[in-house]
């Protein structure tokens, strides 16, 4: 994903966890998931229907924690402090 694109997924994500947060529900992967699927229900230009699409796509590579290992490896670190 390059900077730019990855830069769009970002807001969109931002703004998927402000209208949670201004609803007072739980910000989660699964729950920005479900935000982005509602958000691109709801339309809007092909272009942002596909950021959107990007970014739900993202996030849903982090459901696998071996995954989210693989994408950013400090989390593989911060698990194993729980296990000591």
């Amino acid at each position: 994903m390059s900077i730019q694109h990855d830069d769009k997924s970002q807001v969109m994500i931002g703004e998927a966890a402000l209208s949670l947060a201004l609803a007072e529900r739980e910000i989660s992967v699964q729950s920005l998931i479900s935000q982005l699927d509602h958000m691109a229900a709801a339309g809007g230009s092909q272009a942002r229907r596909s950021e959107i699409s990007a970014a739900s796509l993202w996030l849903r590579s982090f459901n696998d924690p071996w995954h989210a290992a693989r994408h950013v490896p400090y989390l593989q670190t911060l698990a194993g402090f729980n296990d000591e």
